[in-house]
């Protein structure tokens, strides 16, 4: 037996017998001081009318295997060597690593598979190398990482969504059969985010057995999760190959994804606390600096960019607080709508005869620094490198292919359109002091086809990642956002290139509150761009008043996606008021982790942020409250007998009309209230209207 452990959580495995195999993952075990003992516990009964041998899922599942399940890899040599039986090569193993090399002595494929702990946020890592070392290519047609669910896990929550509506939760029973998830678009997607929370039957925001896996990878890609009437369940991730895609040659190796797994046994909260903390201590770079509030020029301006309105939405924004001004879409060559420009990245002279000198001096005057929008990724028919070099774009020849967004796909894995990507952008951050790339990209990728005709979506996503890695290199201050029509690029494969996500085009709160609750589970709030858009939304026509979308911005990065120069004075005000707590609570809410709660109505989002000293809560009544009064709301994290003030940070505005008299607490808040009754008796809310909003401040006496 050989384990693995994190401060909370054990893997154990055994591989005395056929292939290593995953026997438990789960609460942290103590390691027995019999181990002859334990594998008796891990001995159950082999049924009659099957197999003579206990079915065992393996770290590599093929179809050698007596499981009769879905196996890891799918590979074949001219129709041979389909199904692998691996012998162990070696092992290797310390605390917090364990490393098998293992062979199949047929097609002379090696695999290596490693699990690593990070003990101090409880994630485990799984990586795979598959080489070809024998003197046939073998054709790769699938490789899943894959480990066993354990049984007290039989409720599956995954995420699926589309433009304006990412991060839906979907959830699900585990019965006898797949479910699975495919997503061929090329991006992350918004269809099918590569991440899948298991929980058992009791479990909820704050108790319960959870298992939450994510897969770091940026573009095709399956999720499978399979439970068999032999008493096995597994879950299965990696990427999704075209026909043809992964030929290994002798000598060829492929990287299969790293898949990231963490258990918890305080339900969600605990998914939370472990995602979050791994992130900003291993997947995040430039993180010592404050998040800045944006204003970007999307919304307000679009492609009007005529120097005036620029200066003037500068001004504006600096009245309220804004930091950061990122000229979105439009300052390029013939962008005067989204039909040409794409892929000349020098700016517009007719727009900007001189340059971006009078914005920046603009800027410098109104202490604004400058992000710029870019679409690397992409091409116009009318725009000069198309008309130079056709044989750029992504496409099978001789087939005729549907535009998106009235654009192709740059074929970025050719060394020549990376060189040229890289000459474009670096020129541009090189003369001007810009500090912030919004990265773009709004197309699906389909026939993505080489200049041989291969399939080049694997390909394509490494060269992303290269193309990024080699941007940041020689300008390691400048951060980058992933936008991808909003939240369609969104995992820990592209958040090691980049700083921050655009969650979505939707900046209704409402939609915004949903989003940022079940994303929050897997990424940490500072990454999370949330901007203030106006009252009025143009994607959902809903309206909010300000206090419910800065509310909803404040638990992110915020940022402002309004004309703020058409709001009123006294909505200016009540804007720079609300920047200015963003600002005074940044630090505190980008540093601590935010956990989901149990509402104390089931048409509430709950969640908190902070600490056992000090706390801020937020409850986002979506819909009108299913009862007359809603049951007290059970705070988590306090310390019993310590004592604690309650106040209001943010309330609605017209707090109280549904109420003859408001909860005591929110009249005296001179009272101290323990810890304990906090947590076991809850916190009275006041009645809310559906689409209102409160931030409660809990502060240790």
């Amino acid at each position: 037996m050989r384990y693995l452990h994190t401060r909370q959580s054990t893997l154990l495995i055994r591989d005395d017998v056929f292939c290593p195999h995953i026997v438990y993952f789960g609460p942290k075990l103590e390691e027995p001081q019999d181990p002859a003992a334990l594998a008796v516990l891990l001995e159950p009964a082999i049924i009659q009318g099957g197999i003579d041998e206990q079915p065992i899922l393996s770290i590599a599942p093929s179809y050698a295997d007596p499981t009769f399940m879905n196996p890891a890899i799918r590979i074949h040599q001219d129709r041979q060597g389909w199904a692998p039986q691996w012998q162990i090569k070696d092992v290797n193993s310390d605390q917090t690593t364990l490393s098998y090399r293992l062979v199949d002595p047929k097609t002379g494929l090696e695999l290596r598979w490693t699990a690593t702990a990070c003990v101090e946020n409880d994630v485990f890592s799984f990586d795979v190398d598959l080489i070809q070392t024998g003197d046939q290519q073998v054709s790769l047609e699938q490789w899943l990482t894959t480990l066993p669910v354990p049984t007290p896990l039989t409720k599956a929550t995954t995420f699926t969504g589309r433009w304006i509506q990412e991060f839906q939760p979907r959830h699900h029973q585990i019965d006898f059969g797949t479910l699975e998830f495919t997503n061929l678009k090329g991006r992350t997607s918004h269809d099918h985010f590569p991440g899948v929370i298991l929980s058992s039957r009791q479990s909820d925001e704050t108790h319960g057995e959870c298992l939450g896996l994510h897969l770091g990878w940026s573009g095709n890609h399956c999720q499978r999760i399979e439970r068999s009437q032999n008493g096995l369940t597994q879950y299965q991730a990696g990427v999704a190959f075209m026909p043809g895609e992964m030929v290994l040659k002798p000598g060829d190796t492929f990287t299969a994804p790293t898949l990231y797994a963490t258990y918890s046994t305080s339900g969600l909260a605990g998914i939370a606390e472990h995602f979050q903390s791994f992130v900003r201590n291993h997947i995040l770079t430039l993180t010592d600096k404050p998040r800045p509030v944006h204003i970007n020029t999307w919304e307000a301006l679009y492609f009007d960019h005529d120097q005036t309105a620029l200066d003037s939405l500068a001004k504006a924004a600096h009245q309220v607080g804004a930091e950061r001004y990122v000229l979105d879409d439009g300052w390029f060559p013939a962008r005067r709508n989204d039909t040409a420009g794409l892929g000349d990245w020098v700016i517009d002279t007719q727009v900007y005869p001189d340059g971006f000198t009078p914005l920046i001096k603009t800027l410098n005057e109104q202490q604004l620094s400058f992000g710029l929008w870019f679409e690397p990724e992409m091409v116009n028919e009318d725009s000069q490198l198309f008309r130079d070099h056709p044989e750029w774009v992504l496409a099978i020849d001789g087939q005729v292919q549907a535009k998106g967004r009235n654009q192709w796909v740059l074929d970025i894995t050719r060394k020549e359109v990376q060189e040229y990507l890289l000459n474009q952008i670096s020129n541009l951050l090189r003369d001007h002091p810009i500090e912030y790339i919004k990265w773009d990209m709004n197309r699906d990728l389909l026939q993505a086809g080489n200049a041989q005709g291969t399939a080049a979506y694997y390909d394509y996503v490494n060269s992303l990642y290269h193309l990024l890695d080699e941007l940041r290199e020689r300008f390691p201050q400048v951060e980058i956002e992933s936008c991808s029509s909003g939240g369609g690029r969104m995992d820990y494969g592209i958040l090691r290139y980049t700083q921050r996500f655009w969650l979505s085009d939707c900046n209704d709160a409402h939609e915004r509150q949903i989003m940022q609750q079940w994303a929050s589970l897997f990424f940490p709030v500072e990454v999370l761009g949330s901007h203030i858009g106006p009252t009025y939304s143009h994607t959902t026509s809903r309206s909010h008043p300000l206090p419910v979308r800065a509310g909803t911005a404040l638990f992110a990065h915020m940022g402002i996606e309004w004309d703020v120069r058409e709001a009123t004075n006294e909505e200016q005000q009540q804007l720079a008021n609300c920047i200015g707590l963003y600002k005074e609570w940044r630090h505190f809410i980008h540093s601590q982790i935010r956990r989901p709660m149990t509402g104390s109505d089931e048409n509430q989002i709950a969640f908190y942020v902070g600490n056992a000293d000090t706390q801020l809560i937020s409850v986002f009544q979506r819909e009108v409250p299913v009862s007359g009064r809603p049951v007290p709301l059970r705070l988590n994290g306090l310390i019993n007998n310590a004592d604690y003030s309650v106040s209001l940070l943010l309330q609605p505005e017209h707090t109280g009309h549904l109420m003859k008299r408001k909860p005591a607490w929110m009249t005296k808040p001179e009272e101290g209230f323990q810890g304990n009754a906090l947590m076991q008796i809850g916190l009275p809310l006041p009645i809310l209207d559906p689409e209102s909003l409160i931030v409660i401040k809990v502060e240790k006496r």
